[in-house]
């Protein structure tokens, strides 16, 4: 499969930070993840489950992914944000979030759904929890289950995806989603990367996101910089 023609969103060097939608929403990154939210709307898939995924660790996976659920619940929109990196789990910490129950102890049958769901800033949040086996939760049949459980209760699950390189635990979530996107940070991710990690998710990658992008006139004129 050659790379996605089309990137549906660029995510400025300096603006890459947690909460952006909520601590400066009027800044050019909390426009590109309304931009991003408004184009994942319009893809031919319409995705309700949509997976953010990466090449590789450090690309702004996690921190997008936290961002576009944010952005979604700021337009009323109930959003539930899943963490499905059970290798380096870091949601919790990130989100200043108490230890419970997460997605691995729903998926192996040691908690109910309910307990592993949190409220943070608007919209909901599953934390990966404490996998022994990552990948026996990915060969899990209670997966699907677990997903539709949450697809009965909101329009709309970003999942906080596993890099697609590292292990088969990608390529097994993207078949469960409806969509995937994939961040690549602008410079430093070699394009044949991005081929390889495109072909370990399958046809469910719908477009790429640039992070670290240089700021441009486009991010200028939105900040009202030098305009007549």
């Amino acid at each position: 499969m050659s790379v996605p023609a089309e990137t549906i969103g660029t995510l400025a060097r300096q603006e890459q930070g947690l909460r952006v939608p909520l601590a400066a929403p009027e800044t050019p990154a909390g426009e590109q993840f309304r931009l991003l939210l408004a184009r994942l709307d319009r893809t031919a898939a319409r995705p309700r489950a949509v997976a953010i995924s990466s090449c590789a660790r450090g690309e702004g996976r996690s921190t997008t992914a936290v961002n576009l659920a944010l952005t979604a619940a700021r337009h009323s929109r109930e959003t539930v944000l899943v963490e499905c990196d059970l290798r380096r789990p870091r949601l919790a910490a990130l989100l200043e979030l108490a230890p419970r129950a997460g997605l691995a102890e729903v998926v192996e049958g040691k908690a109910d759904l309910p307990q592993a769901l949190v409220r943070v800033d608007g919209m909901a949040v599953v934390c990966a929890g404490d996998a022994r086996d990552p990948a026996a939760v990915w060969r899990s049949p209670r997966l699907a289950s677990t997903l539709d459980a949450l697809r009965s209760s909101f329009p709309l699950i970003v999942l906080d995806a596993p890099p697609a390189l590292a292990f088969a635990d990608a390529g097994r979530l993207a078949a469960a989603t409806d969509a995937v996107v994939l961040v690549v940070r602008a410079g430093e991710t070699p394009r044949e990367v991005v081929r390889m990690a495109v072909d370990a998710l399958s046809d469910k990658v719908v477009g790429l996101v640039l992070n670290g992008v240089e700021e441009d006139g486009y991010a200028r004129y939105l900040r009202g910089d030098g305009v007549a």
